[in-house]
């Protein structure tokens, strides 16, 4: 899977974002595939009440969709996707990427690798926040993520593990 990466990655068109600037806002269609190079973004979405709720968490090396329904079903979106910090990509505009991706067996392939480790992931996440309780949550996401306490406001993960800032701090003191 390296010689496709490295393929699909010789193909990819830099772009830069600063940190809080938007990919994709809630309305607009997503035409892009996008590959992190170097920082974090987020999926969310705002809730009726206005409450911003934290979908997906991505950094370096991961490949993902500004919005993956409205890439696929060239719709307006329903989430945002913003970056976190200062951020270096390649992307690929959404034509370009489906000709390699049709020309190209090994690249279909890692692609379909790609949507299979997006969907584990999801999975994973949809499962955790039905059968764990926050304090597990917690735990699972410093085994996994555990630099990102560093890199990103603590009010996002807390809305990535869909606890309140409060236990979240909490949480955080007792570990210390």
């Amino acid at each position: 899977m390296q010689a496709e990466l490295n393929l699909l990655l010789s193909k990819g068109n830099p772009e830069s974002f600063k940190k809080k600037e938007f990919l994709i806002r809630q309305g607009e269609t997503s035409d892009k595939v996008y590959f992190i190079r170097e920082g974090v973004t987020r999926h969310f979405l705002i809730t009726p009440g206005g409450d911003e709720k934290t979908i997906r968490l991505s950094t370096e090396g991961a490949f993902f969709y500004s919005s993956i329904v409205s890439y696929f079903r060239a719709e307006p979106s329903y989430i945002y996707c913003q970056c976190l910090t200062d951020c270096e990509f390649l992307f690929w505009p959404k034509n370009d990427i489906e000709r390699l991706f049709a020309s190209d067996k090994e690249l279909a392939e890692f692609r379909n690798q790609q949507h299979i480790n997006f969907i584990l992931q999801k999975h994973k996440k949809e499962i955790a926040l039905l059968t764990r309780n926050a304090e597990e949550r917690y735990r699972q996401f410093c085994e996994e993520k555990l630099s990102l306490f560093n890199r990103i406001p603590h009010h996002i993960i807390a809305s990535y593990l869909d606890i309140t800032p409060e236990t979240l701090s909490r949480l955080r003191s007792r570990k210390s």
